[in-house]
């Protein structure tokens, strides 16, 4: 009775252990598969070039993205946005390659800072941005494209410049007038006191009979400096040679 009671105590804790055992490996198989459906879902959510390109469009809102291997002369986009033509092979390669993905990423993200620049930059030059936008070759190699016309209307700095230049001038011409003016009031000044010397010489020598004392200054080419119009009225049509 013994020995029957212990042989079935061994057979329940084998088939026990049997059944623990298998549930745990049952367990572990089925975590495995759904650890790795789980991967292959996430690895595969882009699996194509369309796919990339849906997925960058839907994440750059503010971007216009277009498939194609761009060249010289293609106009793209809004001048709006930031434009990205990305070439369909390299989108075949960032959708197989999370990594590189991640890289060109960080790239493209870049892009609307550094077109923000290029309008500034541009305009310093008295010109202004038409269109503009990048491109992604095959190889992952990025170029930039500008379309810019000159400005019919000066630059800000330009104006600034010519405004500073159009004030030095002025500076300069009425430092001139001043200096003219005080070189004709020291030259009359001089003028004045002169003739009353020569005035108080004549009253000496003539007295009552003394009228009248003209001075006449001249220049260094010979012209006189304080003849007037009237002066020249006055001259014409007197006769030197008249005789008596």
């Amino acid at each position: 009775m013994s020995m029957e009671i212990s042989n079935a105590y061994s057979s329940y804790v084998s088939n026990s252990t049997y059944a623990t055992k298998s549930n745990n490996q049952k367990q572990t198989t089925e975590s495995s598969i759904t650890d790795k459906a789980s991967t292959e879902t996430q690895s595969s959510t882009r699996k194509t070039a369309a796919d990339e390109l849906s997925y960058l469009s839907k994440k750059y809102s503010n971007y216009s993205f277009v498939a194609a291997n761009y060249s010289r002369g293609i106009k793209y986009g809004s001048n709006s946005t930031t434009n990205v033509a990305i070439s369909p092979q390299f989108l075949s390669k960032m959708a197989s390659d999370p990594e590189l993905e991640k890289e060109y990423e960080k790239n493209i993200a870049a892009m609307q800072e550094c077109d923000e620049q290029n309008v500034r930059s541009v305009a310093a030059g008295g010109w202004h941005v038409v269109a503009q936008g990048w491109a992604i070759d095959k190889d992952g190699g990025i170029s930039k494209w500008s379309i810019v016309q000159k400005d019919d209307t000066k630059s800000h700095l330009q104006t600034m410049s010519e405004n500073a230049e159009k004030i030095r001038k002025q500076n300069e011409e009425k430092k001139k007038e001043r200096a003219d003016i005080e070189e004709r009031r020291q030259s009359s000044k001089e003028e004045a006191e002169l003739k009353e010397k020569l005035k108080e010489a004549g009253e000496t020598q003539f007295g009552s009979k003394y009228k009248d004392t003209i001075v006449i200054v001249q220049n260094d080419n010979g012209t006189d400096s304080s003849k007037n119009e009237k002066d020249e009225r006055t001259a014409v049509g007197i006769n030197l040679d008249m005789k008596i």
